[in-house]
């Protein structure tokens, strides 16, 4: 906290997609334009000096007002719940397919499923937003993501093992 403004956090991790870490590793971030905003004296990170004659408003506000709009306002909430759909099942597809057995797995797209998982976090938050997502749905939305995120998980480190082991010959 600085006068009461919270500028920085730390977050540690015990799990990563539902598998308990050896080595817990802490994420530390920073609100830059916060602390910006506090060294230049200015009340908006808006008002903050970006370059000579450009403030962080000349260039950025723009760009999270139409965001704002969209996910507040505009995003259509029937498309959505389609596309959320249509990821978490092209992840799905991904990891059943996924053998683990197969000699030839490291080649195997699972940083594509795991972009779908990604892809239904961010829809998930865009339905959050817009009101679209019931306090009795949250859970199980939650559940459909998480889902999908352990199997990409466990995958992985399978996929990891076994490049590992063929470091190591």
């Amino acid at each position: 906290m600085l006068d009461g403004l919270e500028i920085t956090q730390f977050t540690y991790f015990q799990q990563c997609g539902g598998i308990d870490l050896d080595l817990v590793p802490a994420e530390l971030t920073y609100g830059l334009e916060r602390l910006t905003a506090f060294l230049q004296v200015k009340d908006s990170v808006y008002d903050i000096e970006w370059a000579k004659d450009f403030s962080y408003g000349d260039v950025r506000y723009l760009d999270e007002l139409q965001y704002s709009v969209y996910n507040f306002e505009m995003a259509d909430v029937a498309a959505l719940w389609k596309l959320f759909d249509l990821h978490e099942a092209e992840a799905a597809r991904l990891l059943k397919i996924y053998d683990p057995k197969s000699p030839d797995k490291r080649r195997f797209p699972l940083l594509p499923a795991y972009d779908q998982v990604l892809k239904c976090s961010n829809i998930f938050n865009t339905l959050d937003a817009r009101g679209a997502i019931s306090v009795t749905e949250r859970v199980g939305v939650i559940q459909r993501v998480r889902k999908i995120a352990v199997g990409v998980a466990q995958a992985w480190v399978d996929q990891q093992q076994e490049a590992a082991a063929e470091v190591a010959k």
